[in-house]
């Protein structure tokens, strides 16, 4: 009963902190603001904890949400893009090393602890390659939160001053809300999640759900739409998990970290920015579409953003899923022959 209580709590801070954030206008406020509140909390040096399942509960409620933005005309046009997606990618890889080169010098840690914390990848992903390559799994789980944190918190703040939400290059459909229809659409999203789940699938829970709904979207079925309640408890889920990252005890024992993690994020976040920004306009894409679709943020947060903020989520979707597979897929023979012999 405690432990319950515990989660209920943690769930209500997260909410009542998206709900404030949400009365004061802030960009993705749901999302940040159960952030902020929970972050806030465990720096303080109180324990805080989300059920378990929880932070999948949230990706599927997104994962949906995002597929359902896809249409043929729309995926036909992104699959397009696919060159243009893969040398990103491995931009961003490479930007990563730079990264983990300036993080070893300023931190003095290890080369595989400095090249996993860097590399913009998933938290558990990264985390597990540094493992098998001997380095510091504690820090590499806290420089990668870092990562999404800085671009959670930084890029919908900055794009909402600058005026730039709403340039969606894309007609949004909006679809019904039919509960039958939801809960069968849910069920088919948390069973493809469960199945990648289970066969360690990168991101499974996200990229799943996403699948099923962008499936029956293309295919002219309309089940139901997300409605925006459950969008907004799913970015309170989110932003609570990744709160709960920050707890004072692990933050302190990891503190001569902290900074030389800030300033390798800071190099790899300025880059792939700056990058997107410089692709979309050569290809004619909205420039701060391009920013986030490349942003080395995390593939729900991101996804999320551009959905909230009208800035072409499928472009956004695609350019973070196919650089999520390369750099599961690449980072380990990049570490072994370009980072290692140099170290």
């Amino acid at each position: 009963m405690r432990q319950a209580g515990l989660w209920f709590l943690t769930l209500a801070l997260g909410g009542a902190g998206g709900y404030v954030f949400s009365l004061l206008g802030v960009p993705l406020a749901w999302l940040l603001g159960s952030l902020a509140v929970v972050a806030a909390v465990g720096l303080s040096g109180f324990k805080l904890a989300m059920p378990p399942g929880g932070r999948q509960v949230g990706q599927v409620l997104l994962g949906c949400a995002i597929g359902l933005t896809f249409t043929p005309q729309v995926a036909a046009y992104v699959a397009g893009f696919l060159p243009v997606m893969i040398g990103a990618a491995f931009l961003s890889i490479g930007y990563g090393v730079l990264a983990g080169l300036a993080l070893r010098r300023t931190s003095g840690t290890d080369p595989a602890t400095a090249f996993f914390s860097s590399v913009p990848g998933g938290v558990v992903e990264m985390s597990v390659l540094a493992e098998r390559h001997h380095g510091d799994t504690a820090s590499v789980s806290l420089a990668q939160s870092l990562r999404i944190l800085l671009v959670v918190t930084t890029i919908p703040p900055i794009v909402t001053l600058l005026g730039l939400t709403g340039s969606d290059p894309f007609e949004l459909v909006v679809l019904p809300f039919r509960p039958l229809g939801l809960v069968v659409l849910l069920a088919g999203c948390a069973a493809l999640g469960w199945l990648g789940g289970r066969r360690k699938i990168a991101n499974a829970w996200f990229l799943g759900p996403m699948l099923v709904a962008l499936v029956v979207s293309i295919s002219g079925t309309v089940l139901s739409g997300v409605p925006t309640e459950l969008v907004n408890f799913a970015q309170v889920v989110m932003g609570a998990t990744l709160g709960l990252r920050y707890q004072r005890d692990r933050v302190i024992a990891l503190r001569r970290f902290l900074a030389p993690a800030f300033l390798s994020t800071v190099i790899l976040v300025g880059l792939n920015v700056a990058t997107g920004v410089v692709i979309g306009l050569l290809v004619g894409l909205p420039p701060v579409t391009m920013a986030l679709a490349i942003s080395p943020g995390g593939m729900a947060e991101m996804s999320i953003t551009a959905k909230i903020l009208h800035l072409g989520v499928p472009i956004v979707v695609a350019f973070h899923v196919v650089r999520i597979f390369l750099v599961i897929g690449f980072t380990g023979q990049v570490y072994k022959r370009i980072f290692l012999p140099r170290a």
